[in-house]
């Protein structure tokens, strides 16, 4: 017989194998390759004429920018700004409210909450199909104070702490009578 032949590796002998391998991987990921194909970069989309303005591309919002524009010179201006209400075509009110802004010869919006100012309403006079509303300044309401004749036939105003106002008692709600719950039978 022949000189026997250990079939055992050692352990010693398999970690090298192992990290020599693991090297062989990290250098292959790591090194420029010839021929790699450049990742395509996505074409850059050229700016939504709604984005332009400052608005969100909101299909609702079509035609906002060039219904202003018809209406800016009847608009409240403050500071450069101006407020509106616009149409909603789904829920049939004005329900979108703006902030319009003077960049020059041309408008940017941005979108808020219903503005509630006093003093100031929604334009009165505006086409009943018009797509907006503006917000301006409403009228000062009249406070009637009366007027009584003096003895001389002076007219004189009552002091504040004489006028008084009249307002009628509160009139208590009908009770409904309550009804016995019925037998089933």
């Amino acid at each position: 017989m022949g000189p026997r032949v250990d079939q055992r590796i050692s352990p010693n002998r398999v970690a090298l194998v192992l990290v020599l391998l693991l090297a062989a991987w990290l250098v292959f990921q790591f090194l420029p390759r010839k021929g790699k194909p450049v990742p395509a970069m996505a074409p850059v989309a050229a700016e939504s004429r709604l984005r332009s303005v400052g608005l969100a591309d909101n299909p609702d919002w079509e035609g906002l920018p060039e219904f202003f524009t018809l209406m800016a010179a009847k608009a409240e201006w403050k500071d450069g700004r101006t407020r509106f209400a616009y149409w909603h075509p789904v829920m049939k009110t004005y329900s979108y409210y703006f902030e319009a802004i003077r960049d020059g010869a041309d408008f940017r919006f941005r979108e808020i909450a219903e503005p509630c100012d006093e003093n100031y309403e929604w334009d009165p006079d505006a086409p009943a199909e018009s797509p907006l509303r503006l917000f301006l300044p409403g009228k000062p309401e009249l406070i009637v104070v009366p007027v009584t004749r003096t003895d001389h036939g002076v007219l004189a105003r009552p002091s504040p702490e004489k006028v008084e106002i009249e307002l009628p008692s509160p009139q208590p709600l009908p009770v409904p009578p309550i009804s016995p719950p019925k037998a089933e039978n």
